[in-house]
């Protein structure tokens, strides 16, 4: 089951009393996948989480927190996790209709956010350069649960991705489930040996970290997988581009400045950047089926529409997300 069903009064009061404080004293900072909420502590600023068990289970939140806890302790950039006033980074709270909420708090990030073409060169290689940071911390980490994260693999939209299209309510085009079955078949087959393959954020875009100049504080640490470390900068460049008037232009100014920064703390070589765009292409694909399922299709404005539109002619055309980059895999 895929939901983010908000807590009760009820539920949030009792959260909420767990870090001193009361649901008025809560800011809710709207999330997709979870319920984030800002509060004042004596300690400082904090941010506290709701994960309902619906969306992940109890070990893989404790996973997260672990990891996210010995890169702080490496002097990562990272929003730490935070205790309770009990002392307990994790707290588990039924939801009065047989789910749980998972809470959690973690410092709030200082800075500010800025839109990706507002960036300069210094502070795009610093985004680079903390991605290298992460990972090379990574290299020496020794999970408590191993199998705590999951493996890309396991996302619900790459896994499911027969069923999940057999349940929606407009058929896919014929093409589309055979260039995704591709795509993660590539992938699969790619060697996974500890420099190139490990736990990575995931979801590194810019929405996801705040700026103090040309420092970043990189947060919003749900996605996190086991996957290959260039994932972070193919997301990173993804989510860059997202919504530029030229991609093009935007997606090589990223590139040239992400890879600078990365480079300045761990090498990263020509076949770990060949899977760039087949790691795009892949998000591409497997956000398509998020939004046949998400959207009503019945009712789409004509912005939608036209989205819609060109993700089924960008997949089905094996049209590269980014074309300076290449189309990586074969057309079938």
């Amino acid at each position: 089951m895929l939901g983010n069903p908000p807590p009760s009064p009820e539920v949030l009061a009792r959260v909420a009393a767990r870090y001193g404080q009361t649901p008025e004293g809560l800011t809710d900072l709207g999330s997709f996948e979870n319920h984030v909420y800002a509060f004042s502590s004596p300690q400082g600023e904090r941010v506290l989480r709701l994960v309902h068990s619906s969306h992940r289970t109890g070990r893989q939140v404790r996973a997260e927190l672990h990891w996210l806890n010995f890169l702080a302790e490496g002097g990562v950039s990272v929003a730490a996790p935070v205790p309770d006033e009990e002392g307990d980074l994790l707290g588990t709270w039924p939801d009065g209709e047989g789910g749980l909420y998972f809470s959690s708090a973690f410092v709030r990030a200082a800075g500010e956010r800025a839109r990706p073409a507002e960036l300069t060169p210094g502070q795009i290689q610093a985004w680079g350069r903390l991605l290298a940071e992460l990972h090379e911390r990574t290299q020496t980490y020794q999970p408590e649960d191993p199998g705590g994260r999951p493996s890309w693999q396991d996302d619900p939209y790459i896994r499911d991705r027969h069923a999940l299209a057999a349940g929606l309510a407009v058929p896919l085009d014929p093409g589309i489930l055979p260039r995704f079955d591709a795509l993660v078949e590539e992938l699969a087959a790619q060697p996974t040996s500890p420099g190139r393959f490990g736990l990575v954020h995931n979801d590194a875009h810019p929405g996801n970290f705040l700026l103090q100049g040309e420092r970043l504080t990189l947060f919003d640490f749900d996605d996190c997988a086991h996957n290959f470390y260039v994932n972070d900068l193919a997301m990173a460049l993804y989510y860059g581009v997202w919504d530029a008037g030229d991609r093009e232009a935007l997606g090589k100014h990223l590139w040239k400045h992400l890879l600078a920064g990365y480079r300045e703390v761990r090498p990263l070589g020509d076949a770990d950047l060949a899977l760039v765009p087949t790691l795009l292409k892949l998000r591409e694909v497997d956000l398509y089926l998020l939004i046949q399922r998400k959207w009503d299709l019945t009712r789409l404005s004509e912005a939608q529409e036209e989205m819609l539109a060109t993700y089924r002619r960008n997949i089905l055309g094996d049209v590269p997300y980014l074309e300076f980059l290449g189309a990586g895999v074969p057309a079938l």
